[in-house]
């Protein structure tokens, strides 16, 4: 069994970390990844690059709402997210960048009880 650390955390999802294993869990909607390393960075590697103004044009008449695809090694199945997903997903996958929250002690602010 591994200890997961949690490294970021959304409303619509989180990612974890298993030191023991060298491995990432990333949930998101009702999808979740197991990814090693290389899996990760690779991955993170490919939202970033995803033009989004590019397939919102492209499927701009879809029946579908979401517009941007995420393609699987599973030929018969695509993730479709939208603007707002996807970059939920990229905040989600930066935790590198999050900073910690703020303790109590740690805010300078007057407080007045009214």
């Amino acid at each position: 069994m591994c200890d997961h650390k949690i490294l970021n955390r959304t409303s619509n999802g989180f990612l974890l970390f298993c030191s023991k294993n060298d491995m990432y869990q990333l949930s998101f909607n009702n999808v979740t990844f197991n990814l090693n390393s290389i899996e990760m960075f690779s991955f993170k590697s490919y939202l970033d690059k995803i033009n989004i103004d590019y397939w919102e044009k492209e499927y701009e008449n879809s029946i579908y709402e979401k517009k941007i695809p995420i393609p699987t090694l599973q030929s018969n199945l695509i993730i479709l997210l939208n603007r707002k997903e996807l970059n939920e997903l990229l905040f989600l996958l930066d935790y590198e960048k999050c900073k910690p929250l703020l303790k109590s002690v740690e805010i300078d602010y007057k407080l007045i009880f009214n």
